[in-house]
């Protein structure tokens, strides 16, 4: 029988070499030689394809390449044109060395670096980038790019795709201080560290002394720290299981700057560098990906060249595995480092010792310690832990179909209130559940609970007492009932953010299933400087017919707060830089006007974000001189943010410094006496998601209801026309007829009316769930509130009721001259409540604020007023 010893354990170029020569090989003799001869082709094909597919591979990305080798995770910002690199233990994403190329609005300037990071066994890239260029430095020419597989260069090409044992990827620029700086990136074959090199090169005739240091962005959720006995520099997130160490040797790095994002590279306490003329200098760094620290620490002290021991723990209840339990390891009576479990119950890691305590805690499991000790190179450890109790939802709408829901658990009888996630997470943060059908099994500790189960502010909420038992399931079944009637009209929030933006490291999918736990109807997806879109979350979650959405994004430049502007519907080009959309501007009418224009000028709302409206209206650079401010950017916005709605009831004072409380709905006001007709919104920018969204909502004339039917461009049309109520919770209908007649016969917010001899007749109705009041309604005429239009539950309680509607009445209204009106409803002294969370809920008034009517007295055509109501603009001449 023919046979080749030890082909499995050549290369993939000998394991080739062999294939090759059997296809050459002399014909079989007989038919034993021929099946023997077959299966020795076979199992070399196999090798060597086997081979092949752990060899390390550098790909350009492009859409052929896309689904086979962009890596996943939260925090991944790979597009078309980023190379990857990676073997069979990690993956690497190189971005395009371009001038434009982000990762976000907040990680700029990423040409040539490390974009995301990973294992290729556990894809889970939580980096937003690391610079490993010891300097600012800017790559931007794909010019400058080399590349080689085992030793022979590769030319570079959007079709780029290439393997080998040993591929290098390089890049080179100039510093501003005239040094050549080349970064290279070396990937080995089963190697679980990329080589990150800096070479510096002094071509000028005078010494240059500079200081040097990396750059890593790894946020919120992340910790650092330094293992002094292996120089490892470590950024863990413990939570979401993904770490990265830095291995520089005869170097140290130190953490510094607001973030501790810039990694001082130090050398005997300096990070000082002296480069003599015409000499060059190579910075070299071990950059590791792993799935927990304990996992990176012990690879760090293999590449250190230290024992080791392998131990393998498994971790279980009297149920089964537990998942995502967390596992904290002390040696020598010092806390060494944490993991947490897989879905099996299992994690492994390399320890330099053979004996550790383990503390092991889970979600609804008392904690767990224990010392172990063991001889050998392996260790196969297993800890019980006692069983969690179980919640059981079963909550649904009034005729017993599934729906949407916020859960709350809050402790009570001396149990602890549950902390499930952090506050980026998305089904289960801090105390709360957000179930998109209301049914789910959550694990919680024993003990008792106050239960507050909620969808938004047109459901009464539910309020449970629970006891849970260990190893018990409590069923925990509600019906939540819709008694605010919104006919004709629809919820909307049309600005939030999650970690596309780059301020924040909150998961997209918690966005969507906070907007659609609160049942907010409408929902662009507004990003930070990147058009994206909630359709894939709310695809996977299978509630598309719940929550309208379209792509849109919010332009954020500097000057802060002026230049925030968000737009909606926009063009979305996935995996491409920035989705397609526009770059910011310095100039922030240069900035909206391009936001305007975007794709050749089509039909899209646009909204100016939290302005300074002082600022925008005569007074750029806020020195209290009339300078023309930016007025001109009121020409491209179709609303205005205007929040907080309570500050109506406030004029602005000044401070100490004489400066002007920032007050936009007040100075909103002003501007519409000045003539400004732009319409009023607000919303949450929300960016983490513990209660973040919905606590403030517009409410848009629709007609539907249903938001699987919501059109887009009717919602931006009648955002435009200003028919829009703002409210933290309650709903408030207005309309206006005039009292003789008129051919305009009623109007809503946003509508001009005429109302001959200035005779109309206000209709009011505010209603609330159980879990919100208000008591007072206010007229405001000409951005006044008129002391004859004033009710109060003390003063005029005819007006107010105890059940859902909270006020309803006809108001008499006697104009002498043209004025627009506004309708404010507020809860004076209460808040929202827990309903909404401790910061919401603990702060925020029930409050609803109308869009002005217009009333034409005369009929010749409204006439704004011109009154500042008594507080000074910085108005030209």
């Amino acid at each position: 029988m023919m046979s080749w010893p030890g082909a499995w354990s050549k290369s993939p170029t000998q394991s080739a070499i062999l294939v090759a020569s059997y296809l050459c090989r002399p014909p079989a003799k007989n038919e034993e030689d021929m099946k023997s001869s077959l299966v020795c082709f076979l199992t070399l094909l196999t090798a060597a394809f086997s081979e092949c597919a752990t060899a390390t591979e550098l790909v350009r990305l492009t859409p052929a390449t896309w689904d086979n080798y962009a890596p996943a995770g939260k925090e991944v910002d790979c597009i078309y044109g980023d190379y990857v690199l990676r073997n069979d233990q990690i993956i690497v994403v190189i971005a395009e060395p371009l001038p434009t190329r982000s990762a976000n609005m907040t990680v700029r300037n990423n040409g040539a670096m490390i974009i995301d990071l990973t294992r290729r066994d556990r894809p889970n890239d939580q980096l937003s980038v690391y610079h490993p260029n010891v300097m600012p430095l800017s790559f931007h020419s794909p010019d400058a790019i080399k590349i080689e597989a085992d030793g022979a260069n590769v030319a570079v090409s959007d079709s780029l795709k290439v393997s080998g044992e040993r591929i290098v990827w390089q890049c080179a620029t100039k510093s501003p201080s005239g040094l050549d700086v080349t970064v290279k990136y070396t990937l080995v074959e089963g190697s679980d560290a990329l080589i990150a090199e800096t070479l510096l090169r002094n071509p000028m005739n005078e010494a240059k002394t500079f200081q040097i240091s990396d750059y890593i962005r790894a946020d919120r959720t992340f910790e650092f720290g330094n293992d002094e006995s292996t120089g490892l520099f470590w950024a863990d997130d413990e939570w979401f299981g993904q770490a990265y160490g830095v291995l520089v040797p005869g170097r140290t790095l130190k953490p510094s700057g607001s973030r501790g994002s810039v990694l001082q590279l130090l050398k005997d306490g300096s990070d000082e560098v002296t480069l003599q003329p015409q000499s060059t200098t190579t910075i070299t760094r071990s950059i590791i990906p792993a799935a927990s620290l304990l996992e990176l620490r012990g690879r760090a002290h293999k590449l250190s060249g230290d024992e080791v021991s392998a131990v393998a723990l498994r971790v279980t209840d009297p149920a089964g595995p537990v998942e995502h339990a967390k596992v904290s390891v002390s040696v020598d009576g010092k806390a060494y480092a944490s993991g947490r479990t897989d879905a099996a119950g299992e994690l492994t890691f390399d320890l330099p010792s053979t004996d550790m305590k383990l503390s092991v805690d889970a979600n609804g499991r008392d904690l767990v310690e224990s010392y172990y000790g063991w001889s050998g190179p392996t260790a196969k450890l297993h800890v019980q832990l006692p069983e969690a109790g179980y919640v059981v939802g079963n909550i649904t709408d009034d005729s017993g179909k599934p729906i949407p829901c916020k859960v709350a658990f809050h402790g009570i009888e001396g149990t602890s209130s549950p902390d499930f996630g952090p506050d980026s997470g998305a089904v289960t943060v801090k105390n709360l559940h957000y179930s998109h059908n209301g049914r789910f099994r959550q694990s919680i500790g024993p003990g008792k609970y106050e239960v507050i189960i909620s969808f938004g502010p047109e459901y009464d909420a539910v309020f449970k007492s629970i006891e849970v038992n260990r190893g018990e399931a409590t069923e925990l079944s509600a019906k939540l009932k819709r008694v605010v009637k919104t006919k004709g009209w629809v919820s909307s929030d049309f600005h939030s953010h999650s970690t596309p933006s780059g301020d924040n490291t909150s998961m997209q999918l918690g966005r969507v299933l906070n907007l659609l736990c609160e049942n907010v109807e409408f929902c662009p997806c507004t990003e930070h400087n990147r058009i994206s879109s909630y359709v894939p979350h709310l695809q996977q979650l299978g509630v598309e017919n719940r929550m309208a959405t379209c792509s849109g994004m919010e332009l954020t430049g500097s000057l802060l707060p002026v230049n925030h502007q968000n737009a909606f519907p926009l063009k979305y080009t996935p995996r491409t830089q920035d989705g397609g959309g526009p770059v910011t501007d310095t100039n922030p009418v240069a900035q909206i006007e391009r936001l305007a224009f975007w794709d050749d000028k089509s039909d899209k709302l646009v909204q100016e974000n939290h302005p300074n409206l002082y600022q925008i209206i005569g007074d750029k650079d806020l020195n209290d001189e009339p300078d023309g401010g930016f007025e001109a950017m009121f020409g491209f916005m179709d609303v205005i943010e205007v929040h907080p709605l309570e500050t109506i009831f406030t004029k602005p004072e000044k401070d100490e410094k004489g400066r002007l409380s920032r007050n936009p709905i007040y100075h909103w006001m002003q501007m519409l006496n000045l003539g400004y007709r732009i319409p009023g919104v607000v919303n949450t920018d929300a960016h983490y998601n513990f209660h973040e969204s919905g606590w403030l909502r517009n409410y848009l004339k629709s007609s539907t209801d249903d938001p699987a039917r919501i059109d887009t461009m009717e919602m931006v049309h009648t955002s435009e026309a200003g028919h829009v109520t703002m409210t933290t919770g309650p709903f408030m209908e207005v309309t206006l007829r005039p009292q003789e007649r008129s051919i305009t016969p009623i109007g809503i917010p946003g509508d001009d009316v005429i109302a001959p001899g200035g005779k109309a007749t206000l209709s009011v109705r505010v209603q609330c769930s159980n879990w919100l009041d208000i008591n007072r309604v206010q007229v405001f005429v000409n951005g006044r509130p008129n002391n004859d239009l004033n009710f109060t539950r003390r003063e005029t309680p005819t007006h107010f009721g105890d059940g859902v509607v909270k006020f309803e009445t006809d108001i008499p209204v006697e104009l002498s001259e043209d004025a627009h009106l506004i309708v404010a409803a507020i809860g004076e002294g209460l808040t929202l409540g827990r309903v909404m969370g401790p910061l919401w809920g603990g702060e925020k008034p029930p409050v609803a604020v109308s869009n002005p009517i217009f009333v034409d007295v005369d009929g010749s055509g409204f006439k704004a007023n011109g009154d500042l109501l008594d507080v000074p603009l910085p108005l030209s001449k």
